[in-house]
């Protein structure tokens, strides 16, 4: 077996020939099969700045195009041969733990006391989707926009597995997963008390899947949204605390919980950036604090207190709407359409910079005609900038251009107490007209249609590459729920105490471990069984020789002659 150094030297070397452009070289070391999938697809990326080169011939481009397709294809036949060899080991132990359930009891108890006998009681290590999650050959195939890499069958079918618990989702599966969501609150409560019975012990295998977790994290949040707009609309009192505050305050509690446990595990692991970067914690930590802020100010006394007691629940029952707008994106048909979305804000964002710029120009040209000398208000400068803003959407207030005596006046004193609008300048009456119909050829016809141009050029880009971006987004959740428990975050509160004893088991193992090379550190199940089941799985973060040393031997099965044409020498360089 590679050790880690002749690993990445091997990799280094590839990267090298692919530098120095000696293709041949470059291909000839993949097909000895120590180069890893790793290396592989950040191999690609210099094949593609060689292919996107201005100085590359075009015949050299094509060569390259298909070399960089053979290197993907041998990645992905890598990742398939190490996959075929997991599911050969399941098999083998399936069968082997069915024999050994015809014999003694005395057999049974040597198999429960092994080490395999306990991964065997627990999930099968699944080599293939540890190195696209846990070592990040997904995340880099993703960075390197290796499309075919990311879209292929077999990746496909991988992270099926790790997302339901089956590579072919089917009416049965989906149905049995919405079953089991309906459950759950009397099923997860079971699971706090025992677990390794034997009926219990297949509902936490189901209720441990990242996307029946999801299902029920959105439940709770969906509970939350439903409560929270009740109490806006038909129960919101300023002198007292109601029964709906009340559960709206229990689950807001419960958040509370799941958010000081996310901060204590993103400590242990070393990734508080990480936590600290990520939007949607953010709008967690803004809809507490907020609905808290609003909470305490509802108790004061005063008009004023209860103006902004409403803004700010108001405030935080926005981001609540936007927060459960992220659980959307765990299917493939509605996450690529959360993607169209948030990239045609972010070119609505960019478009009225240009906007605001002509816009202003309009507003500020078509008021001074009219009305020189106006007086400076922020009512005023209200008016004024409103005006070309409603003509984009057909307000073209014609009759207002078109005031005479008696309805208005040029007396300052009456139109500035109210009494009677003042009355517009004789040229500005004549030369409006055609700066507005200007502005409407600029403005309506050319910007706007120009940004449903760009909406659509978003939109099919999307689409085309909706495969990649459902990816991506299942990396994401699959990343954030599979070292997340069972216990979804409206049940924290019920949880609680088992949170509190694993975050002390946690940190004296921490203490007994940290100035010690124990080589249990790189076994699984090496921490406390209270901190993998109520505070995070600790396995998702280890790197199991094992897995590497899989790795290697689907790479030396892989390996073979890539089905290419040789480069001439004098094209090399």
């Amino acid at each position: 077996m590679l050790n880690n150094w002749e690993s990445e030297c091997y990799g280094l070397i590839f990267f090298a020939l692919l530098q120095k452009r000696l293709w041949s070289g470059a291909t000839q070391l993949i097909e000895t099969g120590h180069i890893d999938i790793h290396h592989i697809l950040f191999g690609c990326v210099i094949l593609d700045d060689e292919i996107n080169s201005w100085k590359t011939t075009k015949v050299l481009k094509e060569k390259l195009q298909r070399l960089k397709s053979a290197f993907t294809e041998r990645a992905i036949r890598i990742t398939s041969c190490i996959d075929d060899a997991d599911k050969k080991i399941e098999n083998t132990e399936i069968t082997a733990i069915e024999g050994i359930k015809k014999d003694s009891k005395e057999d049974q108890s040597i198999l429960k006391n092994t080490e395999e006998g306990e991964q065997q009681q627990g999930d099968n290590v699944n080599h293939a989707a540890r190195l696209l999650l846990n070592h990040g050959y997904l995340k880099d195939a993703i960075i390197t926009k290796n499309n075919t890499y990311v879209e292929s069958d077999t990746v496909n079918n991988i992270l099926n597995e790790m997302w339901y618990g089956t590579e072919k989702i089917n009416r049965q599966t989906i149905f049995s997963l919405i079953v089991l969501a309906a459950v759950h609150l009397f099923v997860l409560p079971l699971l706090m008390i025992n677990m390794e019975a034997r009926p219990l012990r297949w509902f936490y295998k189901k209720y441990n899947l990242p996307f029946l977790k999801v299902i029920i994290h959105m439940l709770g949040f969906l509970v939350l949204l439903l409560a929270y707009a009740y109490m806006l609309l038909f129960d919101y009192s300023d002198y007292g605390i109601t029964y709906t505050d009340c559960f709206i305050i229990v689950l807001i509690a419960s958040i509370f919980v799941d958010e000081i446990k996310q901060v204590i595990i993103a400590i242990i692991r070393q990734k508080w950036k990480s936590y600290a970067s990520d939007w949607w914690n953010r709008f967690d930590w803004m809809v507490i604090i907020g609905y808290t802020s609003g909470m305490i100010l509802r108790t004061g006394e005063g008009s004023g207190f209860r103006i902004t007691s409403k803004c700010l629940l108001l405030f935080a029952f926005s981001l609540l709407c936007i927060r459960v707008l992220n659980f959307c994106c765990m299917t493939s048909f509605l996450g690529p359409k959360l993607v169209i979305i948030r990239k045609m804000i972010k070119d609505t964002v960019a478009f009225m910079i240009i906007m605001a710029v002509i816009m202003i120009w309009y507003s500020v040209s078509y008021y001074a005609l009219l009305y020189s000398n106006s007086e400076f208000t922020w009512e005023q400068i209200e008016h004024i900038l409103s005006n070309g803003y409603w003509v984009l959407f057909g307000e073209l207030n014609l009759d207002g251009d078109t005031l005479t005596e008696p309805d208005c006046t040029f007396n300052r004193t009456l139109y500035e107490s109210g009494v009677l609008q003042r009355c517009p300048d004789q040229f500005g009456l004549y030369l409006t007209p055609y700066l507005k119909a200007f502005y409407g050829l600029i403005a309506v016809v050319l910007l706007l249609n120009l940004l449903i141009a760009i909406y659509s050029d978003t939109y099919a880009d999307v689409q085309k590459n909706s495969k990649f971006y459902w990816s991506e987004m299942q990396m994401c959740f699959l990343e954030e729920y599979s070292i997340k428990t069972v216990f979804p975050v409206h049940l924290q509160l019920l949880a609680l105490p088992g949170i509190i004893v694993a975050i002390i088991a946690a940190f004296m193992f921490y203490l007994r471990t940290s100035n010690t090379n124990d080589i249990k550190k790189t076994k699984l199940n090496h921490h406390p069984m209270c901190v993998r089941v109520f505070l995070y799985d600790t396995n998702y973060d280890l790197r199991l020789e094992s897995t590497e040393f899989a790795e290697e031997e689907g790479a030396q099965e892989a390996r073979g002659n890539i089905d290419i044409d040789n480069f001439d020498e004098n094209t090399n360089s």
